[in-house]
């Protein structure tokens, strides 16, 4: 499994099942990007901002994954985030947020409160036990604990594969979320790149018990590529991220996925998405330009978001405060 894509999609469900935690905050009503978009005016509540509380001490990263986007005159700027384990107010370079403050526009990968993610977590007659068997259940209540365990069994593998995902990382407010309250409260554009039932059936087709088995299998190889990638992340390294994503194959072959299956796991998670935001993001872009936080992963590599739009005539520059 590609790690940081799975943590992308813990975010997604915002662990709220898992931790039975309060409902996250009402953010803008949007629909999907292809088209739809809110603006200012909608009256929808606003997500918190933290420049309203006092300022965290800074310690921004120097090589952040941020990239400007040039085409016919217009600037957009592209960030990769990594959702949890890196705090945004602290980390974030002063340059990232001013970017986002002079964009007219903010576009992320989905709307985090859409009901339709809520739903992917409903289960009836589910038993996670059950679908695990005793041998892997056993684990499960090693790593999570026991009651953790038993309060998510009549829950979707997703929940516990989410949870397993996020392992090895620290615990942070969701850097996407901090974005899109500034974007809001600033009264920016908002736009999704993806309709939210789209992440909820990758969520139900891949979280799945046969991925949640080999995270199981392996808790401290998992958790050692988590924390690599965290370090990749924060020191700027996009070439190591991508040669740490590229050894997962072998892991997924050891796992007893075979290669198609894998392939089309890429597929479906990370270059048919990449390909689908390529509209949107032209289309913000000839309205004047926006700023992009999408998941690091979308944005390095072959067939990234980057290198597409980059094929399609547009300049592409890393950015360095």
């Amino acid at each position: 499994m590609k790690r940081l894509l799975l943590v992308t999609f813990a975010t997604v469900l915002g662990l709220t099942a898992c931790k039975q935690s309060a409902p996250a905050p009402e953010l803008a009503k949007a629909t999907p990007a292809q088209g739809a978009t809110d603006s200012a005016g909608s009256g929808a509540a606003l997500a918190a901002d933290p420049w309203q509380s006092a300022p965290k001490q800074k310690n921004p990263l120097a090589r952040p994954l941020f990239w400007s986007i040039e085409k016919d005159g217009i600037t957009s700027y592209a960030l990769g985030t990594i959702h949890v384990g890196v705090d945004p107010e602290e980390r974030l370079p002063q340059l990232v947020w001013d970017k986002l403050d002079a964009a007219p526009t903010f576009a992320m990968e989905t709307n985090l409160v859409d009901p339709a993610l809520a739903k992917a977590l409903e289960c009836i007659g589910c038993s996670l036990r059950r679908d695990l068997g005793e041998e892997h259940w056993k684990k499960l209540e090693e790593v999570l604990g026991k009651d953790v365990a038993a309060r998510i069994d009549p829950m979707k593998p997703m929940v516990a594969a989410t949870m397993m995902s996020m392992r090895g990382l620290p615990s942070t407010t969701q850097m996407d979320t901090v974005l899109l309250g500034r974007a809001q409260n600033k009264k920016k554009q908002i736009v999704y790149l993806e309709p939210a039932t789209h992440q909820a059936a990758m969520l139900e087709k891949w979280m799945n018990v046969k991925a949640l088995k080999a995270m199981l299998d392996d808790v401290e190889g998992g958790e050692r590529q988590t924390k690599e990638m965290l370090e990749a992340y924060l020191t700027g390294d996009d070439a190591r991220m991508v040669a740490l994503s590229d050894g997962e194959k072998e892991k997924a072959l050891k796992a007893g996925y075979t290669e198609a299956e894998y392939v089309e796991q890429m597929e479906d998670l990370l270059y048919k998405r990449n390909a689908s935001w390529i509209a949107p993001i032209e289309k913000l872009h000839a309205a004047g330009g926006g700023f992009i936080a999408v998941g690091a992963m979308h944005l390095v590599g072959p067939r990234s978001v980057l290198e597409l739009l980059e094929q399609k005539g547009y300049k592409i520059t890393r950015v360095t405060p």
